[in-house]
């Protein structure tokens, strides 16, 4: 069926029109394509699913007609040994452990004004609050106290570094909220197993009321028309979405648009009769034929034509302005309106549910327009395209095909050669059982299985009649053992093919040798984890492009602002407020960060943790810093416990001086005293001195004037020997109290010398 005319006004575009074209693009798609028989076998295969018809020519090489039934009586039996799922879940299992990073930007073109703006404003209040600094050291009452301010040229850089565009920041929100909401990582794990298995993966996402949808859709049920050089499903010119709906399920989706006649038709369902599904399903597996209630529902989705014209106005002040209207306005020539029209690609869609029923023909309600290019939009339904021009997607899973084969058959093999296995039999003549002595075959057996030795009947006679000798005795080897361990060997070998062809070493499995050494299991699991890369590169490519999209579908959902909670990756509490006037008209732009290098420097700096831990950090830090798995907010964390160590080290530091200016203080408190006390000291000395050279002169001549009246005094001799004891008294304890100050003076320096000690040693670190 020929697609009908696109380029048409939007009132020409009526119900027959729309269902022609519904019908024309499901004509048009191919759901019985062998490509999709061979995805079915590579889900079947991972699934440790076989098809017997796989195996014919070497279960049944000579084309026998006896039925599967009687070939199953076969000593051997056709069996799967999966060797795919391992890779595949080893592939799943690294996937997991990625980070799941993206950085948003802002493409309008008002972001380099915005940003001067921002540096014009931080300069202006850092010279007004050094203007107010200058007032307040005047003694003049501002109002405001004095803080300390930046040079304005470092004001400036570190404002045009640190810059973050409000609107850009709104984006990063909204996408970590749209991760949380929509449980992407998990979902995303699915859909990178349907990149594996099959080398394609499709989602869809769309607007609802004020909340973004996103699915996924399995390869097995969509097609689509891209043109040359085109690599992603959101650029194709039409997309098919077939699936399978109870009912039910039909009536909670279309609900509001179905008429009564068709809600009536819901309970009489054709079971999904139509062509399109007869032909579909000859590649699917018979336990996945659909029941008699199952309704087969199209969803499609095309570019159509669209009218739309430029109109210039002048506005109040006589400006020209420009605005996009729709085919039906109709200028104001007196106004000084001129209008310039043109045709752009516009998204449309339609569903036809059980062969016959059309609803929901109508154009998109997100258009994901390019503000470079009002023609350019992107469709709902986004992939990677499984061929081109130039290639075509081969998958993990299509490469491993011909070995889960191979290694099936070679299994099959190895079966039916243990059932052939017989060891070494030994063939005796039965006349030489002792039957004359009640001995019979199984009696014979039994004893030679219990004892390992048998009796044998030397006089017996043979059937002519002679006796049998001990030389007529044989030995057989009907033993395999030597080509058994050949097929072992076979099977190690397709199984190393298979895991060289991925790229899948043992090191990387955790399978080491006493013999690797540690510098060649590192270069082991570095050389297999590059060859893996692209795989990894080009899914987180989708990623970034479909968040794109969803961006795109949340500024249409959230055109009237957004509230709302929610789980960072590092389970933090957020919440995410949208400005839905800017958030609208801002254009969004998403980039992914290399998974693979952002792990490397994940585990770089998770391996300094110990050092870090040994200089003194603090056990939350190295927690927080584990459970992060975003080397950004890593870098947060690590500069926040920078600046504690460095604030912990200037408080050491101004700890330290203080004491050593106490200890000055002391010090030198201590050396007055003890200058004093030794004035004292030497004073009472020559006090003492005085004294006793009078009393030796009394006690040489037995007078002197001691008086002062210049006559000679008459002293007593036992008085002067009491004088004389009494200055031999001071004079010892003078002697102890010189003593004294010495120790104090010694234990004073013993102190100041201890808390220096204590002072130069670091402390620990606060917890």
């Amino acid at each position: 069926m020929l697609i009908p005319q696109q380029r048409l006004p939007r009132s020409k575009k009526d119900k027959k029109w729309g269902e022609d074209t519904v019908r024309a693009f499901i004509d048009r798609s191919g759901f019985s394509k062998r490509h999709k028989g061979s995805l079915y076998r590579v889900y079947d295969a991972y699934n440790g699913k076989i098809n017997g018809k796989d195996y014919e020519y070497v279960t049944n090489p000579y084309a026998s007609r006896e039925t599967p039934q009687n070939r199953q009586r076969m000593p051997a039996r056709l069996r799967n040994y999966n060797i795919i799922r391992p890779i595949i879940d080893l592939l799943l299992g690294e996937k997991s452990k990625r980070p799941f990073l993206h950085q948003v930007i802002v493409r309008n073109a008002d972001v380099q004004t915005a940003q001067q703006q921002a540096v014009t404003q931080a300069v202006l209040k850092t010279l007004q609050q050094e203007f107010i600094n200058q007032l307040n050291e005047l003694g003049v009452d501002t109002g405001m106290p004095s803080e300390p301010t930046q040079p304005a040229p470092e004001v400036a850089e570190n404002e045009k570094v640190s810059y973050r565009d409000a609107r850009a920041i709104m984006g990063q929100q909204a996408i970590d909220y749209l991760v949380d909401y929509l449980d992407m990582p998990d979902k995303l794990q699915t859909a990178f197993l349907d990149w594996l298995l099959a080398g394609e993966v499709y989602t869809y996402k769309t607007a609802n009321r004020d909340e973004v949808e996103w699915q996924l859709v399995s390869p097995l049920d969509i097609d689509y028309g891209l043109g040359e050089g085109e690599s992603y499903v959101e650029d194709a010119d039409w997309v098919v979405h077939r699936r399978r709906m109870t009912p039910p399920q039909v009536l909670d989706q279309f609900y509001d648009v179905l008429g009564e006649d068709q809600v009536s038709r819901l309970e009489r369902p054709s079971g999904g009769g139509s062509p399109i599904n007869i032909i579909a399903e000859v590649f699917r597996p018979q336990e996945g034929e659909p029941s008699d209630r199952d309704m087969e529902v199209m969803h499609v989705c095309w570019k159509s034509w669209e009218r739309v014209g430029i109109l210039t106005y002048p506005d109040a002040l006589g400006q020209p302005q420009l605005l996009e209207v729709d085919e039906t306005y109709k200028p104001d020539r007196q106004a000084g309106e001129t209008i310039e029209w043109f045709w752009r690609n516009q998204w449309w869609e339609g569903y036809r549910i059980d062969g016959d029923m059309f609803v929901g023909i109508q154009p998109l309600t997100v258009q994901r327009r390019s503000m470079s290019n009002l023609s350019t939009c992107k469709g709902p339904y986004n992939g990677r395209a499984y061929s081109n021009r130039f290639s075509e997607n081969v998958s993990v899973g299509m490469m491993g095909l011909p070995y889960q084969e191979l290694f099936n058959i070679f299994h099959y093999r190895l079966e039916h050669t243990i059932a052939k296995n017989k060891d070494k039999i030994t063939l005796l003549d039965i006349n030489m059982i002792p039957k004359r002595h009640g001995w019979n075959e199984e009696k014979f057996m039994y004893f030679a299985d219990a004892h390992g030795y048998a009796f044998i009947d030397s006089t017996a006679e043979g059937k002519n009649g002679d006796k049998p000798t001990f030389n007529q005795f044989q030995v057989l080897d009907m033993s395999l053992s030597q080509y058994i361990a050949s097929q072992f060997e076979l099977l190690s070998a397709v199984k190393q093919e298979w895991e060289d062809l991925v790229g899948i070493t043992r090191q990387r499995k955790g399978q080491m040798l006493a013999s690797d050494g540690q510098a060649a299991t590192e270069r082991a699991v570095y050389q297999s984890s590059a060859t893996t890369e692209e795989i990894f590169r080009r899914f987180e490519k989708f990623e970034e492009k479909d968040l794109q999209g969803l961006l795109d579908c949340s500024r249409y959902a959230w055109r009237k602002g957004k509230q709302a909670a929610y789980k960072t990756s590092d389970y933090r509490n957020d919440f995410l407020d949208i400005d839905g006037e800017a958030y609208a008209e801002a254009e969004f732009g998403v980039f992914a960060k290399s998974a693979s290098k952002e792990q490397e420097k994940l585990d770089t700096f998770k391996q300094l943790l110990l050092t870090f831990a040994q200089n003194g950090g603090s056990e939350a830090s190295i927690a927080e810093i584990l459970d992060s798995s975003n080397f950004a907010n890593i870098k947060r964390l690590a500069q926040q416990a920078e600046d504690k160590r460095m604030q912990l080290e200037e408080a050491q530091q101004q700890a330290q001086q203080a004491l050593q200016q106490q200890q000055l203080a002391a010090q030198d408190a201590l050396s007055d005293k003890q200058h004093q006390q030794n004035l004292e000291l030497e004073e009472r000395k020559a006090a003492n001195a005085r004294d006793l050279k009078a009393l030796e002169l009394t006690a040489r001549y037995g007078d002197t004037d001691r008086d002062n009246d210049g006559h000679a005094d008459q002293l007593d001799p036992q008085q002067v020997a009491i004088e004389q004891r009494k200055l031999a008294q001071r004079d010892r304890e003078l002697s102890q109290e010189d003593r004294r100050i010495a120790i104090e003076k010694a234990q004073g320096d013993r102190k100041l010398d201890i808390d220096l000690l204590k002072a130069k040693q670091p402390k620990p670190a606060a917890k």
